[in-house]
């Protein structure tokens, strides 16, 4: 008896905990936080005009860069310049051991004066009637074969002595003072960089955009921060057979010397410029899946929204597809949410 009584007292208890239980937890639910919004930065998309920038990588070079070679063998006597001395056209850079040419030039010039006195006295002599033209022209012709004799030999003298081609910088010098030169041995070479040359290629679906005369902005990689104004001096009327690109030659004005050859650079020049262009900050485009991504909010909730490119003007893109003029672009605390989230602008 005492058994029948006990058993549906606990069933009792039982059922009171569990009920007390489901209580408890609809009393958390009731008092749980709402949904917290996400703090996010907007800004309202106003069309603007941006440029569509081609930009190309070339190589620097000077306009003149001349190697100097002797032109007769002969010992360097005298040698007037060493690297990095600025030289002039003309300017004598070396001189080299010419005693047997200087001793021909000299027997070369006696001998055209002697015929030179031998004419004169010829020529009072035909006057007179005492002396036969064909003596005379025979003298006539020995002055002649001395002046040009002389000249060769003022030629093989000139061998010797080694001069600027043109104005520059000696930028490596092969030969030092005393040593034996053979006739084409190098001596220096001069480089004359005030008007650097930089080529690049362009793919022949730009080309159209290329002109001669057309200004460009050329920058350098070792001298950040700088531009320079640059001239498209040549254009290519061939393509390259492999590549498909064409030559472009760009004159850049160096008086400064900034610019060394053999630097990178990169030229950049105007294609088309677009007006009242839908643009967004590349920093606010989400790459997500392969596809990119932006957030816009409308009434306090973010809107996801898949977009196409087009022109990238230097930190903004413009958006041909998923975005209008007059909404408000999710520019910060766009990566914390999600399509349909609550946000809350500050």
């Amino acid at each position: 008896m005492r058994n029948s009584y006990f058993i549906p007292i606990l069933l009792a208890v039982l059922l009171m905990a569990v009920c007390g239980c489901e209580s408890d937890k609809q009393t958390e639910a009731s008092t749980a936080a709402p949904e917290k919004a996400v703090r996010v930065s907007t800004v309202e998309v106003v069309p603007v005009t941006i440029k569509d920038m081609l930009t190309l990588p070339g190589e620097t070079v000077p306009d003149k860069d001349v190697t100097v070679s002797s032109e007769s063998a002969g010992t360097v006597v005298w040698l007037g310049v060493k690297e990095g001395d600025i030289v002039r056209k003309g300017q004598l850079i070396a001189r080299l051991d010419g005693a047997s040419s200087g001793a021909k030039f000299d027997r070369a010039k006696a001998a055209k004066k002697l015929a030179a006195e031998q004419l004169r006295r010829r020529r009072e002599l035909l006057n007179k009637g005492v002396l036969a033209q064909e003596e005379y022209d025979q003298i006539k012709a020995e002055l002649e074969q001395s002046e040009a004799s002389l000249k060769e030999m003022q030629v093989n003298v000139e061998y010797g002595i080694v001069r600027a081609p043109i104005s520059g910088v000696i930028n490596k010098r092969y030969i030092d003072r005393g040593e034996r030169l053979e006739v084409g041995s190098q001596v220096v070479d001069i480089v004359d960089s005030s008007t650097i040359k930089t080529f690049i290629n362009v793919p022949e679906m730009d080309i159209s955009y290329i002109k001669k005369g057309q200004k460009v902005a050329v920058s350098v990689d070792a001298l950040p921060g700088k531009t320079w104004e640059g001239i498209i001096d040549f254009v290519s009327f061939k393509a390259d057979r492999y590549s498909k690109t064409f030559g472009v030659k760009v004159l850049t004005d160096n008086t400064d010397g900034e610019i060394r050859a053999g630097m990178l650079a990169r030229v950049s020049l105007l294609r088309r410029t677009v007006t009242d262009a839908v643009t967004t900050p590349l920093s606010a485009i989400i790459n997500q899946g392969g596809e990119r991504i932006i957030y816009v909010e409308k009434d306090g909730i973010a809107h996801g929204r898949t977009i196409e490119l087009g022109v990238i003007d230097g930190n903004r893109a413009q958006i041909i597809k998923g975005l209008k003029a007059g909404e408000k672009l999710i520019t910060a605390g766009h990566t914390m949410v999600e399509d349909g989230m609550k946000v809350v602008t500050q």
